[in-house]
């Protein structure tokens, strides 16, 4: 049985190729076959159950929809990357005692 349930969303060519292989080779994870656009993240959470996100950001944007998604699923790690996969973020906690107190626990 697999540890994580891996989606991947509006992961395009090439980037989104090496990110599905890199995961698939890693044990314990699934990938789980569809790759929805971003406008079907909800959606495709709702139906897919997964442990972690991995979305292809656009133009480095956030994107809308995405005080819902962490609204509603506050404990998913989301892992945003940018389209040609230099950089990622990983969005794994809210923030329970503010964006201050997150800041300077980054500082220590």
């Amino acid at each position: 049985m697999p540890r994580a349930r891996a989606l991947l969303v509006g992961l395009e060519g090439m980037t989104g190729d090496i990110v599905g292989r890199l995961l698939e080779h890693e044990p314990g994870c699934e990938v789980i076959a569809e790759r929805p656009e971003r406008a079907g993240l909800l959606e495709a959470i709702r139906r897919y159950r997964p442990s972690i996100v991995v979305v292809g950001l656009h133009k480095a944007d956030v994107g809308p929809g995405w005080d819902d998604l962490f609204v509603t699923y506050p404990d998913l790690q989301v892992l945003a990357v940018t389209p040609e996969g230099r950089r990622a973020c990983l969005f794994r906690e809210p923030l329970e005692d503010g964006l201050v107190a997150a800041l300077q626990r980054a500082l220590e």
